[in-house]
């Protein structure tokens, strides 16, 4: 930013005129509002003026130019004392926020929202008016003095009695012009990274909150998370915020402790700082000041600019402004627009409170905050703990309890206060049974209880007809109450019908009913519902409760721990059936190998025996060729041997996993499970995995990766057989071979597989719900909707890993998954 100069003393006086104008012709105005402003109590105070005859006597001796100067003081002060009379209407105060940028920018809606949002202006009595300087499209000589020629007209009738400004080049503007439209009017700032003490000579009232960067702090906060970093790499742009940016972050970070070197980049196209960023040692981390352009003019905004850096880095990434936490960015002790606004409005309170502006500090310390994200961090292994005194953390997973935790805590108190009622209630009816005030009470505490309650609550009398009907049971119907009570209960509730059984029985016997369940579809899948029925009699009054309570949830649960046990016996039953097919499948081939041997030439026992039977061993050998039992022999053994292979497998599948992490070569269980998927052939569901083509994309670098071998080859032999199947259903609508496409990759300290297919894809309603339990599209009885759910839970549960899903309709599936190379 260039250095701020005073405005010329002749420039100045011309404005002051200009003002002493303005002031004359909206006299009208400020003399009506005197009687009003005197009796306000938020009215500016201003400094006192000594009188005519003390100005005359320092006049005396005195140079034209320092009586010109008294003389300009006096009106600027009288000026002030009508702009703030004038800028108090109807007991609100008019407060004008003049912004450097767009409002489109989020930086300038934070900051909008925030000072709206700590202004109150309805309570405060506070009218707010927001104007846009929008310096970043124009910056020309013309449209600035256009800019306040606009603004001039706008308040001549009703200047604003508080200004406040956001980054540099608002308060630039109000340096050359606040003289001329808005004398005397205090002025508050936020945002301002060169604050230049001349200021106060264009604007006596004047103060707000410097824009800082905590370059220092940060580092030190990065180091203690990095313990073994050895460079510190300066990003910033080289415009002339960026280079002061940088001048100051290289100020702060001189002498770091550890022999920590910085270094910093030169002018580059923004590409080329990326490829350089990609190939930064393991023991480096970077700074990210400010990127808003790079050597050759490229520019976006600096939340896309942050965001690309971040993600080229492979090393952690700090930041020093709260637009670049974002990405893979981890934090840093942030400048925040939001922060600033919040000390902007806290000073803007105290001034229409009465406070001086220029008795107000400046604040330049104390506005920056540590914040970090939640992701980055657990992606770098940084723990909460070890984060500085007062940090935020954003960005966490989603927790319910989290997320809600003041609905949860006030549902609670809620529930105890409802019980602690109910029994003071119970008692008081017990006491005074006669009332019937409190017997009217009793009647709307208990509507409110049942509608409290989660589940469908209907009473019936003896009857039949509905007596009382609550929230719930409106719902699941479309009637309100008003509707439903006092008809038959088969007319508005039309599947509890069959349950007058239950009730007359309950109300003969006077004993609870329940264990009774409905099955209601819903959409392409059937809800749980389970009934009882509560007897009720009252001062001669019979009837009964009937209570529908979803337990879908619990019974998918049931359903999957049953699942679950069959699985497990099926496991087991294999592994029983592998060993023993093995006994046979070894005699088999033995007995291969001995008949082999008996017809081999050069053997004593066999040429013995060929000419016994009177032949030779050649013309036996001749025969056994010419009928290709030879031929037959070793295909029996080839057979046998692949089906041993097949048998190992189905043991190495089906066997108990023990828990122990065990390092394995990927693209040995990638092909197991290859070889184990092409043996499942499936005549009622027509589809053959040996039909498939296989294309492997394979890393040729990639470690051995700890993890549950069994585990993993379930998950590949679902992801293998839902392909397969989804294309023997539906054939590639291109015309192309079925393809099955197997990849894997490294990224840092995780192994990504994808497994592809170019089979029919999924429809977005689908995609959402492919992970859910016994969620299935096949249809019944050939699918329980499991296995993308189990997967799921033993990638994401069991190794710490993620799942995700990419798919189209006609584009295929597209399932990836990965696997940490580093077990916690």
């Amino acid at each position: 930013m260039p250095v701020r100069q005073p405005v010329p003393q002749p420039g100045r006086l011309l404005m002051l005129l200009f003002a002493c104008l303005l002031v004359c012709l909206a006299a009208p105005a400020a003399h009506a509002t005197d009687t009003a402003t005197q009796t306000t109590p938020h009215q500016f105070q201003t400094v006192p003026q000594a009188g005519s005859q003390t100005a005359m006597q320092d006049a005396a001796g005195t140079t034209p130019d320092a009586v010109a100067r008294s003389v300009a003081d006096s009106v600027v002060q009288t000026l002030a004392d009508a702009i703030a009379a004038r800028g108090v209407q109807d007991g609100r105060h008019l407060v004008l926020l003049l912004h450097s940028y767009e409002q489109g920018m989020g930086r300038v809606r934070e900051i909008t929202d925030t000072v709206e949002r700590m202004l109150a202006p309805m309570d405060n009595h506070i009218t707010l008016r927001v104007e846009n300087l929008d310096s970043k499209r124009v910056h020309t000589p013309d449209y600035l003095d256009a800019f306040a020629a606009v603004l001039a007209l706008k308040y001549a009738r009703r200047p604003p009695s508080l200004i406040l400004t956001s980054d540099d080049d608002a308060l630039d503007f109000l340096e050359a012009h606040h003289a001329a439209l808005f004398p005397g009017v205090p002025v508050l700032f936020c945002g301002v990274n060169h604050f230049q003490s001349n200021l106060v000579a264009a604007i006596p009232r004047l103060s707000g909150v410097l824009s800082t960067f905590s370059a220092r702090e940060t580092a030190l906060a990065m180091l203690k998370m990095h313990p073994g970093t050895r460079h510190i790499y300066l990003v910033n742009d080289h415009t002339e915020t960026g280079r002061a940016v940088a001048r100051d972050m290289s100020g702060q970070l001189a002498g770091l402790p550890g022999g920590v070197q910085v270094h910093e980049f030169p002018p580059l196209p923004f590409d080329d700082l990326l490829s350089q960023l990609a190939t930064l040692p393991p023991d480096a981390a970077v700074l990210l000041g400010v990127y808003f352009a790079d050597s050759v003019g490229y520019a976006t905004t600096f939340e896309d600019m942050g965001e690309r850096i971040a993600a080229a880095t492979r090393v952690p990434v700090h930041c020093l402004v709260d637009f670049n936490l974002r990405g893979a960015t981890v934090g840093g002790k942030v400048s925040g627009a939001a922060f600033q606004a919040e000390a902007l409005g806290r000073m803007a309170l105290r001034v229409i409170s009465g406070t001086r502006a220029q008795d107000i500090p400046v604040q330049a310390e104390g506005v920056n905050r540590y914040v970090y994200r939640a992701p980055a961090l657990e992606r770098w292994g940084i723990s909460e703990s070890s984060l500085p005194e007062g940090s935020t953390v954003i960005d966490r997973p989603f927790s319910l309890y989290r997320a809600y935790r003041t609905q949860i805590n006030v549902l609670i108190l809620f529930v105890v206060s409802l019980a602690s009622t109910i029994a003071v209630l119970v008692y008081m009816m017990r006491r005074r049974a006669a009332s019937e005030r409190q017997l009217r009470r009793l009647r709307n505490l208990l509507a409110n209880t049942l509608d409290s309650m989660p589940s469908v609550i209907v009473g019936v009398s003896p009857e039949g007809l509905v007596t009382h009907w609550n929230r719930h049971a409106a719902e699941a119907t479309g009637q309100e109450a008003h509707e439903a009570v006092g008809r038959p209960l088969g007319d508005v509730f039309p599947r509890l019908e069959k349950l007058k059984p239950l009730v007359s029985e309950a109300l003969e016997d006077g004993l609870v009913r329940d264990g009774q369940r409905l099955l209601r579809p819903d959409g392409d899948m059937v809800r749980y519902e389970d009934v009882t029925v509560f007897p009720l009699v009252a001062n001669g009054t019979q009837g009964a409760v009937i209570r529908v309570d979803d337990v879908t949830e619990r019974e998918r649960i049931r359903e999957m721990m049953i699942q679950t046990e069959k699985m497990l016996t099926v496991g087991g039953l294999a592994a029983g059936m592998a060993h023993e097919i093995n006994n046979p499948l070894g005699g088999i081939l033995q007995a291969v190998q001995n008949m082999r041997r008996r017809v081999e030439a050069g053997r004593p026992d066999n040429e013995s025996a060929a000419h016994e039977a009177g032949l030779t061993m050649d013309q036996v050998r001749g025969y056994l060729e010419r009928r290709e039992i030879l031929r037959m022999l070793d295909d029996i053994a080839a057979s046998g041997a692949r089906a041993a292979h097949i048998v190992a497998n189905m043991l190495d599948f089906s066997r108990r996993a023990d828990g122990a992490f065990v390092a394995q070569d990927l693209h040995r269980l990638i092909e197991n499970t290859l070889e184990l998927a092409a043996n499942d052939y499936d005549l009622k569901k027509l589809y053959d995995f040996r039909t498939l083509r296989i294309v492997r994309h394979y890393s040729p670098m990639l470690p051995p990766v700890p993890c549950l071998p069994t585990e993993v080859e379930q998950v590949l032999l679902n992801l293998f057989k839902n392909a397969a199947q989804a294309l023997a259903t539906t054939p590639p609508p291109d015309g192309a071979p079925p393809t099955l496409t197997i990849r894997t990759e490294r990224h840092h300290d995780l192994v990504a597989v994808t497994v592809s297919d170019n089979g029919p894809g999924m429809t977005p309603e689908v995609r959402a719900r492919v992970f859910d339990p016994f969620y299935t599209t096949k249809p019944p009885g050939e699918g329980t909707g499991l296995g993308l759910s189990v997967s799921y839970f033993l990638i994401t549960h069991n190794h710490g890993g993620s799942f995700a899903l990419h798919s189209e309709p006609g584009k295929g599936a597209h399932f990836t998954f990965t696997l940490p190379l580093r077990q916690r």
